[in-house]
């Protein structure tokens, strides 16, 4: 699946280019348009039973192993995005509401680490129409071998030590408070590269499935690619505070 997404990115490149046109995987492109995502959907099959979905039980309902699943990546979801959003970018996207969409200002963005049955606002979705989980917190930017490499080591994790993900938040997640979600335990999604890297540089398991070379070398061309960014002044910058201060 890594394999045939790469191919299909420089497939699409190609094309457009014959066609006097270019192709972007730019996670947020325009200001008042929607954030272009990738979610990662998978599911998980024992050795044991390879013709069988360990996230559905005997019942045809959603089983413990999906749960503990949930909980595992629920416990490295920060730095588990900042391999599956690994651009500055990528970061404009995953808010919760933007001025002059058509149709409303939610984004349908993930900004919030919960999950829910269904809930296209939580970073982990589980759907209705297949038993699988899904990552929303993801764009076309992303190394995908690195991204799947973490997303089933987290999961195996989660089943292995049987994590429990708590309760899913199965309601409108734009209208929630700050107040109401620490309540509820729900931590907010990190807002921007600097701060997802600070917790992909703690996290011990990502660091085990990565190696200590590749986290290093890792983290340092994204603090550049940071400290480029802010050596640059946007066109915001301009128009909020030129004329202002």
């Amino acid at each position: 699946m890594a394999d045939r997404f790469v191919f299909l990115r420089l497939a699409l490149k190609e094309v457009a280019k014959r066609h006097g046109m270019f192709v972007t995987f730019m996670p947020k492109p325009t200001t008042g348009d929607w954030r272009s995502g990738a979610h990662i959907n998978f599911s998980l099959r024992s050795l044991r039973e390879p013709a069988g979905n360990l996230f559905e039980d005997s019942d045809g309902g959603w089983s413990d192993e999906s749960r503990y699943a949930v909980g595992g990546l629920l416990a490295h979801a920060e730095a588990l995005t900042a391999i599956t959003c690994p651009t500055v970018n990528s970061y404009n996207g995953l808010v919760p509401r933007v001025g002059g969409f058509e149709g409303g200002t939610v984004t349908w963005a993930p900004t919030n680490i919960t999950y829910g049955h269904n809930n296209r606002a939580a970073q982990f979705r589980l759907p209705q129409s297949r038993f699988c989980i899904e990552n929303r917190a993801a764009d076309m930017c992303m190394n995908v071998y690195l991204s799947l490499a973490c997303t089933l080591a987290a999961s195996v994790e989660g089943i292995v030590g049987k994590t429990d993900p708590g309760n899913p938040t199965d309601r409108d997640l734009y209208s929630m408070t700050t107040q109401e979600a620490e309540a509820a335990g729900i931590r907010r999604l990190p807002r921007n590269l600097m701060d997802a890297l600070g917790h992909l540089k703690k996290d011990e398991l990502i660091a085990k499935v990565l190696g200590q070379t590749m986290i290093d070398s890792y983290t340092a061309y994204k603090l550049d690619e940071w400290e480029r960014y802010h050596q640059a002044v946007t066109d915001w910058e301009v128009e909020e505070y030129l004329r202002l201060y």
